[in-house]
């Protein structure tokens, strides 16, 4: 009888642990499928700046956090006291902006003209939003013969050295970086084929498409009105 009593004690645990697991498993996670920051909008404008006469670029990207990664890895016990993770509070997201433009008279894609920049927000709050700015110079505006808004743009975000995927595994923009995209490229095969380019002609531009505080006379660029700029990580020469 005790040997019996035993063997039915170890199937009622068994029991309860796999209803237990079964009930974890039951639970949804609300953060499946999103990305930690979305990209709320872009926006193009002409802008004087420096006292030329040929207006530079500004293109607005603006984010918004939805959660912290950070907050869902499970401490490891092996590796020492960690900071304190503050879930509120989204860091290190590295905005990258690609503009591809026809320049005037021309129809090849390898006449294209192609800039890359990047920018590192320091960290931003969730569940608002900031507007990270870049600007091309009126000058090259002028010189490469480009109209004032990109024929073609899209927008990469990394958090915390992990990239945010702009696709779903069926070939579809995700959501929350669905607005970075430009609408040709809601089909993944062309933006495959355009990044492919754009990776090998960004290097010979290097440093002209630049955030707004490697531009001096941005700071007197009256900014739109709404999300305001973040804290940013400094880096020079960032693409």
């Amino acid at each position: 009888m005790p040997q019996v009593r035993a063997v039915l004690l170890s199937l009622t645990a068994l029991c309860i642990s796999v209803a237990g697991l079964s009930a974890q498993a039951g639970k949804a996670d609300p953060q499946a499928g999103k990305s930690a920051v979305s990209v709320r909008a872009i926006n193009f404008d002409p802008v004087k700046l420096g006292g030329q006469q040929s207006p530079w670029i500004r293109t607005q990207v603006t984010l918004s956090g939805n959660f912290n990664p950070e907050a869902k890895v499970v401490p490891d016990s092996t590796a020492g006291l960690k900071k304190p993770v503050n879930k509120t509070f989204v860091d290190k997201i590295k905005v990258t902006l690609t503009l591809i433009f026809k320049p005037i008279g021309t129809s090849m894609a390898e006449e294209f003209a192609y800039y890359r920049s990047s920018a590192t927000v320091l960290t931003m709050e969730v569940n608002t939003d900031r507007s990270v700015y870049f600007y091309l110079p009126g000058d090259i505006v002028k010189r490469d013969r480009l109209k004032l808004q990109p024929d073609y743009y899209y927008v990469q975000v990394d958090v915390g050295g992990t990239e945010q995927p702009l696709f779903s595994e069926n070939g579809r923009p995700v959501s929350d970086m669905a607005n970075g995209l430009h609408k040709f490229f809601s089909e993944k095969k062309n933006f495959d084929l355009a990044r492919s380019q754009a990776d090998r002609a960004v290097n010979s531009t290097s440093g002209i498409l630049r955030p707004h505080y490697l531009v001096p006379s941005a700071l007197y660029d009256n900014l739109p009105q709404g999300s305001p700029q973040p804290e940013f990580i400094r880096e020079e020469n960032s693409r």
